[in-house]
């Protein structure tokens, strides 16, 4: 019998413990407008990664599994939670430390946007940069190619007297539909926050969606034209930050329970292109925000401690939630 077919049978256990009066031991942390917050569904994916890298990487399965263990919540008295203490693996692919780090993004980009719009008047754009999809074989090559190719863009005389500060983060999708042409492909892409002079639409510096592509295909070197998509920031710019601080790759394309040999492959793909790269930045005056901010890093910094999370009041009280794997659940203290 399999591990993977081991963890399955377990999962079959009940998910409600003990008796109906009993269910408040399972946690439940919900966000200020009442959403539950993901943690079984990211632990449980986590387990499943874990499975997976019993066979790309033994050192960093061990890690997975002690990730999310157990959460550490001060409860305020009217219930609402602040998550002080959970163990960390820090595995790029690990649902809940990508889960964190991107909350972590988003909140750090947003903090650099309100101190922008108190210390200049700014514009914004939301800015995709594509490449085509490559074989896995050829992702770590492709990843190497379109970071340089940013690199590159930034060096640009209409890049530069056009934007006044920028946000850039890589996501890499995989193709898992088995009638597409691309099937098992990978998709490199770039989503950039990029900050402009109000008169930027109207200006001498305006970049039509026609140029900013001519200008990633020039820098992305290559023979065929790339998909750019560009957009102004209007209103509630909250959507468009959330957008980009997106995960580096969604658990669903490498998390295949229907196809376990896939699942192993696209693992140990990612986790070998991944590796020792860095997937967010910041440029320019919003590097310059993030600074005089002296905001943690999110690639590094803790990931427990998310900015914009309630503030813990004098008299909460700590309560410590345990993963129990049988019940798929988070409980608290001892159950068994």
């Amino acid at each position: 019998m399999s591990h993977y077919t081991t963890w399955e049978k377990n999962m079959q256990a009940p998910q409600n413990a003990g008796a109906a009066g009993e269910l408040s031991v399972f946690l439940d942390d919900r966000s200020a407008t009442g959403r539950v917050r993901p943690w079984r569904e990211k632990k449980i994916a986590n387990e499943l990664l874990a499975i997976a890298y019993d066979s790309v990487n033994p050192d960093k399965a061990a890690r997975l599994r002690g990730c999310g263990s157990y959460l550490s919540f001060a409860v305020q008295p009217d219930g609402e939670k602040r998550l002080v203490g959970m163990e960390s693996c820090r595995v790029r692919l690990c649902p809940l430390c990508a889960w964190r780090r991107s909350l972590k993004v988003y909140a750090n980009t947003m903090a650099i946007l309100d101190y922008m719009d108190k210390h200049g008047e700014y514009a914004y754009i939301f800015l995709t940069l594509t490449m085509k999809n490559c074989a896995s074989s050829d992702l770590s090559n492709a990843l190497d190619s379109i970071l340089s190719a940013w690199g590159r863009l930034r060096k640009r005389e209409e890049f530069s007297q056009a934007v006044k500060g920028w946000y850039r983060g890589l996501e890499v999708t995989h193709n898992k539909n088995p009638l597409s042409q691309d099937y098992d492909t990978y998709h490199p892409h770039l989503h950039c926050l990029i900050a402009v002079n109000p008169s930027y639409f109207t200006g001498r510096t305006y970049l039509s969606q026609a140029r900013w592509t001519q200008l990633w295909k020039d820098v992305l070197r290559v023979d065929y034209t790339p998909i750019v998509d560009v957009r102004r920031v209007k209103g509630n710019r909250a959507a468009d930050v959330a957008e980009a601080a997106k995960y580096a790759a969604k658990e669903a394309d490498y998390i295949i329970p229907d196809d376990w040999d896939l699942t192993l492959e696209t693992v140990e793909t990612l986790d070998a292109a991944f590796d020792h790269r860095r997937f967010v930045a910041y440029g320019l005056a919003m590097l310059e925000a993030k600074r005089a901010l002296a905001l943690d890093d999110e690639e590094t910094g803790d990931l427990v401690n998310i900015d914009g999370e309630p503030e813990i009041s004098a008299d909460s009280r700590v309560v410590t939630y345990y993963w129990y794997t049988g019940y798929r659940q988070y409980c608290i203290g001892d159950m068994m």
